[in-house]
């Protein structure tokens, strides 16, 4: 079995709406997507997936996506209400789900599974250098 990974990091800001504690209040981080790929082969030149390639799908898909956006609930008609009285702005809606870790860790690997097949075996979201969550399917 071949493995390859990958760290790329972006720079997000979002709530947790209803949450009670500190994170409810807007704030942003610098946060790690790792994506872990296996296969049982590799091509012809070598590679499960060249990391040239995967960096232009998944950094892309990140960079357009969640790069210095906002990620904010869809019920979160607060925040979305003030963050469009911005003239710049980038905002990223989670389907009625907090922008966890958690939820951002499902949410790209359904993305990088689409971009890059069935070779994503998992997606972790570190929101600090020392907490990450992940996600898989077995």
């Amino acid at each position: 079995m071949y493995t390859n990974r990958i760290l790329l990091s972006f720079d997000s800001g979002h709530r947790l709406l209803g949450y009670g504690g500190k994170c409810e209040v807007p704030h942003g981080h610098t946060f790690s997507a790792e994506i872990i790929l296996n296969s049982e082969t590799i091509n012809e030149k070598g590679f499960v997936i060249d990391f040239v390639e995967l960096k232009d799908k998944v950094g892309k898909w990140i960079n357009d996506n969640w790069d210095h956006s906002f990620l904010v609930n869809d019920q979160d008609e607060e925040l979305i209400k003030a963050l469009e009285l911005l003239k710049e702005r980038k905002l990223f809606t989670f389907r009625s789900q907090n922008p966890t870790v958690e939820v951002m860790s499902k949410y790209l690997y359904e993305q990088v599974r689409r971009l890059c097949g069935d070779i994503v075996s998992k997606v972790r979201i570190w929101h600090s250098p020392t907490q990450y969550a992940e996600y898989f399917e077995r």
